[in-house]
């Protein structure tokens, strides 16, 4: 393969390609995004951003070159660690960097990324003027923007859990930290009532699906040279029965053989024993030419996937490896553009998709929030009702979420919460998804009422992103996900 090299082309796809980016800036969540981006920046100063942007770049291309290297140069290591791709040692500059690059660098792209925190700069932007007057919220944005603890998903979701009681006309005060003591996050007041309220986030990915996909990497790698082996682009589809860990890291090595032994690939049978099911299909590459003789195709994206997979579940888990014919940059190349390859078509390519459906799988990534909310007691004043906020993201599928659901429910009736008033609980779940053409955002709230108190009273209003023309069930997402995937 050709270095890489700047796309010039002046096809009437690209032109038209061209005036959608352009036409997007002017949407207007793409805008409230921005009237957020601008304050930030604001806050965190002109050259402290330069120097933080900066190392997000430098990232990402040692990166690119590691995958992509210079012509007569050896390909660059990089440790498990260089390979995320998120920038884990700045989150807060990661997520700025996407939110600019949604203006001024639209052809930068990390789908995935970006689907989880447009949706918070947009509804800041969007109720800038009224969060602007919360008391307190300037150390509040100087504590994500300069201050040294690297946990932005915390902070973001104090702030827009401040900006939601402020929706429902609350006036709401950041209390200041006045370390050793514990204290909540908020003071809200509406006439002669006032609540103490307490946030916590619940992090991403549990560990133990952080472990159990590491296990699955040992298994495609050993699978990838029996694929490549039989020469023809394959999918091949792996339900795990029992934990990823408790098979053998060859047994997928040995179900291809099979199925290629006894002429099974695309043949629409599957082979099954008590520990797996798996099927294999051959990738219609001509129809995946047919798509990259009209269009260019973001690097690892979702419609990458698809291409190959022959559709794409947002909450699916892929994983691929392909031969291109070339890549390309799109837009300068310059010090501050990098995820902007785009891939011009493929030689070959094999992917695979896989599911555990063991119940011990299931109820080890429900993560409940037993902890978190026995964290938010302690921060508790001893005098005064408080409120608990807690989120989560809904990313591992319905099963795993309807198990939640049960262990959250169960753990906030059941809790011992001592001598703290607790007058409820408000979970939020958090869904950002992102598909072939598109990203969207689920979010269901949750709501437990203690000591007699009705939590739609307190907040009529209480999805925490209230973004506009939301269209609101009495169902929680994951159950709509459940009834959609059996039709």
């Amino acid at each position: 393969m050709d270095n890489l090299k700047p796309l010039m082309s002046n096809s009437k796809q690209w032109e038209e390609h061209r005036e959608f980016i352009k036409s997007r800036t002017q949407e207007k969540w793409v805008g409230d995004a921005k009237n957020a981006l601008d304050w930030f920046l604001e806050v965190m100063g002109e050259d402290e951003w330069a120097k933080r942007k900066k190392a997000v770049v430098a990232y990402f291309k040692k990166q690119q070159e590691s995958i992509f290297p210079e012509n007569g140069k050896p390909q660059k290591y990089l440790s498990e660690n260089e390979k995320a791709v998120a920038f884990h040692q700045d989150w807060t500059a990661w997520y700025l960097y996407l939110v600019e690059s949604l203006f001024y660098r639209p052809y930068v792209s990390q789908p995935s990324q970006s689907c989880r925190i447009f949706p918070f700069f947009s509804a800041i932007g969007r109720h800038i003027d009224l969060i602007k007057n919360i008391s307190g919220v300037d150390d509040k944005l100087h504590e994500l923007l300069r201050g040294k603890i690297n946990q932005p998903d915390a902070v973001l979701f104090e702030i827009s859990v401040a900006l939601m009681y402020a929706r429902n006309g609350w006036k709401v005060s950041f209390i200041t930290e006045t370390p050793p003591e514990k204290s909540p996050d908020l003071l809200i007041e509406k006439g002669n009532i006032s609540f103490y309220v307490e946030c916590k986030r619940q992090s991403k990915v549990t560990e133990y699906s952080e472990k159990e996909r590491n296990e699955w990497l040992k298994r495609w790698d050993k699978l990838v040279p029996a694929m490549t082996a039989y020469n023809t682009p394959t999918h091949m589809d792996i339900l795990f029965k029992v934990e990823v860990s408790e098979t053998n890291e060859l047994v997928l090595v040995s179900a291809f053989n099979e199925l290629v032994k006894n002429n099974m690939i695309d043949s629409g049978h599957f082979l099954e024993n008590d520990q797996i099911k798996v099927s294999v299909k051959n990738i219609d590459m001509s129809s995946v030419d047919q798509h990259f003789d009209k269009y260019q195709v973001l690097w690892n994206s979702p419609q990458m996937i698809s291409l190959f997979a022959g559709g794409y579940e947002s909450n699916g888990n892929y994983t691929q490896i392909h031969s291109p014919k070339g890549i390309n940059i799109v837009g300068p190349d310059d010090d501050e553009h990098v995820l902007n390859l785009y891939c011009s078509g493929v030689h070959s390519a094999y992917c695979a998709k896989w599911e555990c459906i063991s119940d011990i799988s299931i109820d080890k990534k429900a993560k409940d929030v037993r902890k978190l909310l026995s964290k938010a007691i302690k921060q508790a004043p001893a005098n005064g009702d408080t409120i608990i906020h807690i989120a989560y993201e809904t990313l591992e599928g319905p099963q795993v979420e309807i198990e939640r659901h049960k262990k959250i429910a169960n753990s906030i009736n059941t809790f011992n919460y001592g001598e703290k008033n607790v007058s409820a609980v408000y979970c939020h779940a958090l869904q950002p998804s992102t598909g072939v053409e598109d990203s969207e955002w689920a979010e269901t709230t949750i709501r437990f009422g203690r000591n007699g108190t009705d939590p739609t009273k307190i907040l009529p209003h209480d999805l925490l992103l209230d973004e506009e023309n939301t269209a609101i069930s009495d169902d929680t997402h994951w159950l709509q996900d459940l009834l959609a995937s059996l039709k």
